[in-house]
């Protein structure tokens, strides 16, 4: 048995050359057999539908959400749309991809593999002009003089500062850490489909105690394989006996064993039950609370992930402390319209937003007039002048002025 020690430099030894899985596993104390008798492979487990609905729901979430640049200007953000990397990250990563195709690619790869790729090609000045996505198995990661190089098959190598990685944590594939359990779920399935692919429970056995030729014995399986799809009660002759050798899926607990292994699997995954369209003791409320654990439990890591990586490879090292890249998350956090209303109602009359901002949270157009001014409620004042506020109601005969 592997100490706790040794399993943790397992973990974080980075390859030398493509790794052998197996050696690794066995060094981490994890089990290459699936005692389920099915073949797990990051593959094949797309095949359950959980592992296919979670993968799909954190990798398209994380695709739609709007990715931005960013500068600072004083106390001031602006969106840095003059940045070459801008185009690259929300609209058009290379020319066969759009931003959503791209995104959802890599995320897909991470979450299936460990790691998802993409090369950072850049132009003389040394900022990226195109990001092509590569396939986990096409890249081989080593060391070379103490610096990490990722070699592609049919490209060439590139250094770590071209390569973008979103990975994992531990850069380990959740299916082949977990493929126990998704090989239970695998065979669960497999059962149900051999079960009615049968058309049902198979019947067991005929038994006589008499002696039979063979004559006999073909004369009785034809009649009974021919009357096999006929219902009612059958004769049987020359003292045979049925005697029934299974169980019904009831019996073997079927039905909860698929739906424990699918909500195993929303636990790997970070994913809420009914978000997959699991049945679950859920009410609207609960629904809401688990869209919002999805989106700060779930989606936010991902998100900081990616934007990590994003300011350290595509933006330069001069440019960091005033630019860098952000995810739009407000989608994922607004509640329904009352809840929306009320929080914009209180932004308003505490002079957070102007009209106009709530307005384009809202996708609305601006209001010409007026529309950006910051309003207070008149009850309310700044604490520095609280004492000329006071004098100026004493003087005026207690109607104060504004």
């Amino acid at each position: 048995m592997a100490t706790l020690t040794d399993r943790l430099s397992a973990l974080f030894r980075y390859r030398v050359g493509k790794f052998n899985s197996q050696t690794l596993e066995a060094e981490l104390g994890i089990n290459p057999m699936v005692r389920s008798g099915v073949n797990i492979t990051e593959t094949s487990a797309l095949a359950i539908s959980t592992v296919y609905a979670c993968i799909n729901k954190i990798a398209s979430t994380i695709s739609s959400l709007d990715l931005e640049l960013y500068v600072r200007d004083g106390r001031n953000i602006e969106v840095a749309n003059q940045h070459p990397a801008y185009d690259l990250i929300t609209s058009a990563p290379n020319e066969h991809q759009n931003a959503f195709d791209f995104w959802e690619t890599l995320m897909s790869s991470a979450l299936m593999y460990g790691c998802g790729y993409a090369i950072i090609e850049r132009n003389t000045r040394g900022y990226a002009e195109r990001l092509v996505p590569v396939s986990y198995y096409d890249v081989d990661i080593k060391d070379v003089d103490g610096e990490r190089v990722y070699v592609i098959r049919d490209y060439g190598a590139v250094t770590q500062d071209n390569m973008l990685e979103i990975s994992c944590m531990n850069k380990m594939s959740p299916i082949r850490l977990h493929r126990e359990n998704m090989g239970l779920a695998k065979a669960a399935q497999d059962f149900g489909s051999e079960y009615f692919g049968q058309k049902g429970q198979m019947t067991g056995v005929l038994a006589s105690d008499q002696p039979l030729r063979k004559e006999q014995m073909d004369v009785i399986q034809n009649s009974w394989n021919q009357s096999a799809m006929n219902a009612g009660t059958k004769l049987l002759p020359f003292g045979f006996k049925y005697q029934r050798i299974t169980i019904t899926p009831d019996e073997a607990q079927f039905i909860e064993t698929r739906k424990f292994q699918a909500e195993e699997i929303c636990r790997i995954y970070s994913v809420p039950t009914s978000l997959v369209q699991l049945p679950s003791q859920t009410t609207f409320n609960n629904v809401e609370q688990q869209n919002l654990q999805f989106a700060r439990h779930t989606i936010a890591p991902w998100a900081k992930r990616i934007e990590q990586e994003i300011d350290r490879k595509l933006i330069q090292s001069f440019e960091r402390p005033e630019l860098y890249s952000r995810f739009n998350m407000n989608d994922l956090y607004r509640g329904d319209l009352a809840t929306r209303t009320n929080f914009y109602q209180q932004m308003l009359q505490s002079g957070v937003m102007s009209i106009n901002e709530v307005r384009a949270k809202e996708q609305m157009n601006p209001i010409e007039n007026g529309g950006d001014a910051h309003l207070v409620q008149i009850n309310q004042i700044a604490l520095d002048r609280i004492n000329e506020y006071s004098d100026k109601v004493s003087n005026d005969g207690g109607q104060p002025t504004v």
